[in-house]
């Protein structure tokens, strides 16, 4: 009977499980004006602290999925293992940073402190 509990609970999905297991597409997706009303109106701006306070929540979100779409494109390229010679690495970089800083600065500039990627493409052929 123990062995039993262990193995029920063993079974619940935790965050730990849920979160790596779903997919580039389905963050992507949470940045689609379908979530406007239930989300995005609502809670952008507190999810995402830094960002410019300028534009409207529709133009950041579209600003965050269009991003988000640029990153996927490279995670996508890279995980089929093609080519990824026309783009520009080091906007990438730029691009993942400015996403995760305007969730977290602290994130961001210890994302800048423990990269190798910089040296990485400085050294690479033109």
């Amino acid at each position: 009977m123990r062995g039993d509990l262990i193995k029920i609970r063993g079974a619940q999905p935790t965050t730990g499980k849920v979160d790596p297991e779903l997919k580039f597409v389905f963050w992507q997706k949470m940045f689609t004006g379908r979530v406007d009303t239930r989300i995005c109106n609502t809670h952008l701006r507190t999810v995402l602290p830094n960002m410019d306070p300028a534009p409207t929540v529709q133009q950041l979100r579209k600003l965050i999925h269009d991003e988000l779409d640029q990153l996927r494109a490279l995670r996508n390229r890279i995980a089929h293992h093609e080519p990824t010679f026309t783009r520009n690495p080091a906007s990438d970089f730029v691009r993942a940073q400015d996403l995760i800083g305007f969730r977290c600065m602290h994130t961001a500039a210890w994302m800048a402190t423990n990269q190798q990627a910089v040296a990485l493409m400085e050294g690479r052929p033109s």
